[in-house]
Formats: structure tokens, C-alpha cells, sequence
């Protein structure tokens, strides 16, 4: 029955069932109709005004079940089903004028209907699917109230596991990073004034670790076997070193004895230099946990969200020249922020775009970072052109644990973008994604004002 016919029928009940004064009357909003369980013979027919029928939860609470506004029935199960007992506690939201029929209504012939109920069957059947679709929505929205319920629930227990977590490294952690900092600038200084010769070996491992990849020793390895005319091996050795051959060059004589010589000290270097990133590292990522469980930190004036920015590539060193940066920073309001936070935030979201796109390989890799400032609030994107994030874990990659990366952060914890979500939520912000293959953009807005210090 289409919806014309359905208003014909709606009309021709309320002039021939719905018209009489007497069998109408007013409630006031707040008061109840009747309650689940009370005996109810009568269909209700809402004039105007509204009501609402409730149904209890097991924990005390309650959920609207339907909503009946003007034109629409109320106890209809209860009536055609001749049970005539509410199955609702009906309640009036607002003042409202209510008409009804009995269970005794007398039928008003209509030719083609042989009953009161095939006479209201079209527009019952419209009112029921109406109120099925209405509580699917209230479940839907229950639903997700519940989701992030939990959601924030199971955030306060990491944070405070993370926190206790944070306690039990920190120590330790700065002993490492303390002890290896101690080592390295007195064997620099010993080999320094002792091996004065092989000293610039150690000092370039020191200052640029390992960061050949394996194609890159390769290609460097025949480099060095056409410019100095070296067996594989010893080119193979240097080439490990990095050390560019026109600076090999200077140490030619050396070499001709012994191309271990160069290598060993410069493995010490490196050795040095990955010991003290990977303790910075470690120190950054209790940090990084114990901010799941910490309250705001102390935050200042004037804050330049731009400067932070910078701060985040210089921190970043030599992973950023492996893609092209290009850089559309925007005049910005200063902001009530910290310094260390932000300079978290960029970093993280560089650094997964800096990886994504070397362990994809992707060619003329290419980093966007855009600053704007719109409607009271600073906008901070972040742009790569790598794989892109697939679509089933974009609506859940700031959850714990979820990570795109094939070995996941680098001690496991698949923390890092929920630990930023909490940052930017601290400041009454939004963090939010869009990707697809080849373009990816993360959008970190923070609101500009008083009120996040």
C-alpha cells in the first residue's frame, strides 16, 4: 500500500473512530499513562503533544522504547493482540491531548474491511515499522555509548598499568642511558689521544652508526673495488663503513696493510652509536607509556605550534633524508601547550610515514607537513605518498595494539598512536586520518585559547 493510501486510511479513522470529545482528555508532561503490567483495553491516539514508552533495565536504568508524536497510536500490541496488558510505562514528555477507543468500539462499516482490525491494519502495520526502526536507532546509540564506555574504561586500566609499568623501567632505563654516554666519551677520548691514526674510523661509526642498507654496501662495495683495485672481502668491509670513497682516499696507505683495521675501529663507533640510540629510544618509550597514566603536564604561554614542528625533524636526524620534505607553514596564534607533548605528537606521525613508505619501498617518497589556522583552532596535516593504511584498520588504528607496521613499534607495544590520541584529547583536540593507496593524511586540530593550561 503506498503512502497516499496509507494518509486515506489514517484520515478516515480519526473522523469515524477519533472524533468524539468524549473519549478524549490531557495529560501533563512528566505524568504516566500506565505502567508495564497495568490491564490497558483501550488504543491510544496522540492528538498532540508526545509520549514515550519506557522499558527497565535490569540495572535500575531504563531506554525509550518508541515515541509516539501527533497521529500516532500508543498500546497497539497490547489492544490487537488482546492481551490488553501495557507492555510499556508510557510517560508524557511534553503537555499532550490523547484520544482513544475500547476494546468494545463499535465497528463503523467500510466497505471492503470486515473488522476493526483490517480497518487499522494499514496504518498499524506503518506505526509498528515506524517504532522498529526507531528502536533499532536507540539501540544503535546504546551501543555505542557502551563502546566507548568501555573504550574509556579500558584506557584508565593501560594507563594505570602503563604507568606502573613506567616506574619499574625508568630507573634502570636511565642507568643504561647514563652508563652508555659515560663509555663513549671516554673511549672516544682514549682512542683519541692513543690511536690518533684510526681515531677518524671510530669517530665516523660514532657519528653515523650503520645506515647502509644492503643494496647500498653492494653497490658501494664495486665502488670501491674499481677506485682502489681491493679483493671483495676488504671492499665488502669498507663499504659496510659508509665512509664515502673519495674520503677513503686520505687512508689508502692503511688500507693496502689492512682493511680490518678501518672496519674494526669503525664498528666500535657504530656500536657506540646504536647503543646510545637505542637507550634513547628506550627512555623515550617509558615516557612515552607513563603519559598513558599521567594527568596533564605543566604547560606555558605562547607556544609555537610551527617550532615544534622543527623540533620534531631535527629530533628525527638522518631517518628524514630519506624522503622529500616539503614544508606549507601557515602564520599561527601562539598556544597553551608543552613543548615535549607536541614535539611527541609530530614525531610519532612522522616517523610511522617515514617507515611506512621505506618498508614499501615507495619511490620519490614524498613528506607534506601544512600548518593553518581556522576557526579557533590551530590545523596541523601531515602527508605522505606511501602504501596508504588499509580500510578495515583506519576506524581503529588509534586503539592499542593496532599497528600497520610488519614488526609493529620497536619494542612491540603498538602503543604509539592511542598514546597520542590521549595527548591531543588533553587539549580538547581531534586526531583524525584519511588514506588510500599513495596519499595518506593525518589531521592533529588543537583549540586555540585559555582554558588548557
Amino acid at each position: 500500500m503506498d503512502k497516499s493510501s496509507i494518509k486515506n486510511s489514517l484520515q478516515w479513522l480519526l473522523a469515524n473512530y477519533f472524533s468524539s470529545h468524549k473519549q478524549r482528555f490531557f495529560i501533563k508532561k512528566g505524568e504516566c499513562l500506565f505502567k508495564k503490567g497495568d490491564a490497558n483495553d483501550r488504543l491510544y491516539l496522540v492528538k498532540s503533544g508526545q509520549l514515550n514508552g519506557y522499558v527497565d533495565n535490569p540495572d535500575g536504568s531504563h531506554y525509550a522504547r518508541f515515541e509516539a508524536s501527533k497521529n500516532m497510536f500508543v498500546g497497539i500490541v497490547s489492544f490487537f493482540s488482546r492481551t490488553y496488558i501495557a507492555r510499556a510505562n508510557v510517560i508524557a514528555e511534553e503537555d499532550s491531548e490523547v484520544a482513544y477507543i475500547t476494546k468494545d468500539e463499535p465497528l463503523v462499516k467500510r466497505e471492503g474491511y470486515d473488522s476493526l482490525f483490517d480497518q487499522f491494519m494499514p496504518v498499524v502495520v506503518t506505526d509498528l515499522a515506524f517504532r522498529q526502526q526507531r528502536e533499532q536507532q536507540f539501540f544503535l546509540e546504546k551501543e555505542a555509548a557502551t563502546k566507548k564506555l568501555l573504550h574509556s574504561e579500558k584506557m584508565a586500566s593501560l594507563g594505570q598499568m602503563a604507568a606502573g609499568l613506567a616506574h619499574e623501567l625508568n630507573n634502570a632505563i636511565a642507568v643504561l642511558e647514563r652508563n652508555t654516554h659515560w663509555m663513549r666519551e671516554n673511549i672516544n677520548a682514549i682512542l683519541q689521544k692513543r690511536y690518533p691514526q684510526e681515531y677518524p674510523f671510530f669517530q665516523y661509526g660514532n657519528e653515523k652508526g650503520r645506515r647502509l642498507s644492503s643494496s647500498e654496501v653492494r653497490a658501494h662495495t664495486k665502488e670501491i673495488m674499481t677506485k682502489f683495485a681491493l679483493a671483495k672481502q676488504d671492499a665488502q668491509k669498507l663499504a659496510q663503513t659508509g665512509i664515502p670513497a673519495d674520503d677513503l682516499r686520505r687512508f689508502v696507505d692503511i688500507m693496502d696493510v689492512d682493511a680490518d683495521i678501518i672496519h674494526y675501529y669503525w664498528d666500535i663507533g657504530a656500536t657506540f652509536h646504536d647503543m646510545m640510540i637505542a637507550a634513547r629510544h628506550a627512555a623515550h618509550v617509558v615516557r612515552s607509556v607513563k603519559a598513558l597514566g599521567a594527568q596533564k603536564h605543566s604547560r606555558q604561554l605562547n607556544l609555537d605550534v610551527n617550532q615544534s614542528l622543527q623540533e620534531s625533524l631535527a629530533l628525527l636526524g638522518t631517518k628524514v633524508e630519506s624522503v622529500t620534505i616539503k614544508q606549507k607553514l601557515a602564520e599561527l596564534p601562539p598556544i597553551v601547550a608543552n613543548i615535549g607533548e607536541l614535539v611527541q605528537i609530530w614525531t610519532n606521525l612522522l616517523k610511522n610515514a617515514i617507515e611506512a613508505m621505506q618498508q614499501a619501498h615507495t619511490p620519490n617518497a614524498q613528506l607534506k607537513i601544512r600548518s593553518s589556522f581556522a576557526d579557533g583552532a590551530v590545523n596541523v596535516y601531515i602527508e605522505d605518498n606511501g602504501p596508504g593504511i588499509p580500510k578495515d584498520l583506519q576506524e581503529i588504528i588509534f586503539q592499542p595494539n593496532v599497528t600497520t607496521k610488519a614488526q609493529g613499534l620497536s619494542f612491540g607495544l603498538g602503543l604509539g598512536l592511542s598514546i597520542i590520541e590521549k595527548i591531543v584529547d588533553s587539549y580538547s583536540g581531534t586526531i583524525s586520518v584519511k588514506s588510500k593507496p599513495g596519499k595518506t593524511v593525518f589531521k592533529v586540530k588543537l583549540p586555540v585559547g585559555d582554558g588548557y593550561g
